[in-house]
């Protein structure tokens, strides 16, 4: 064993190694008796911070965009839309870091639909569309179509409050949705009247 070094001799030591800051925290360390790890100095970057959670209002959409056709993993943004009705042409959302090809939304909305009754739930893009209430499927047009589909559903809708959601798949070639469902009848139920 060596002889012991110094503490004024310590602590001008870690003061050259690690900077004034780190180093008055690792003495502070040495002294109370704690091992710490220094913080890296250079070498792989650290983890992409995570998307921040989104929450939006009641009767608005809250859009989930992905670089993928199965919406899975971590979405590259979230946003909250009023409607979604998107045409993007041969390339991808402006601002948002996705391939031209083979990325995928996903709306999901919670709405209080008063009294419920007869709604009219329209859908039209290029390529893949599904479209549920709740958990039950009305539109299914997944595929990697050369032109725009349309649906039209009937839906008697319950009274109350519903989750809908809309999956979107670009898979090549122009990208565009839209998807609209509205009442066929007033609703004379609050907080719809």
């Amino acid at each position: 064993m060596g002889r012991p070094v110094p503490p004024h001799l310590r602590a001008r030591t870690l003061h050259r190694l690690l900077g004034p800051a780190t180093a008055v925290a690792a003495g502070a360390a040495l002294v109370a008796g704690a091992v710490q790890t220094p913080p890296p100095t250079g070498g792989a970057a650290p983890a992409a911070a995570p998307v921040a959670a989104v929450s939006c209002a009641a009767g608005v959409w809250k859009a989930d965009y992905y670089a993928n056709t199965t919406l899975t993993g971590t979405p590259r943004k979230s946003l909250c839309d009023s409607s979604i009705n998107e045409n993007w042409g041969n390339g991808h959302p402006a601002g948002i870091s996705l391939p031209n090809d083979h990325f995928g939304v996903r709306w999901t909305m919670r709405r209080n639909f008063g009294g419920g009754g007869p709604f009219l739930l329209r859908t039209a893009g290029q390529d893949g569309v599904r479209v549920w209430v709740d958990s039950k499927g009305y539109v299914n047009l997944w595929h990697n179509y050369a032109s725009t589909q349309r649906a039209t559903v009937k839906l008697a809708m319950p009274a109350g409050t519903h989750t809908v959601r809309v999956d979107y798949a670009a898979v090549t070639g122009a990208a565009n949705v839209a998807v609209s469902l509205a009442p066929t009848t007033p609703d004379k139920v609050a907080p719809l009247a």
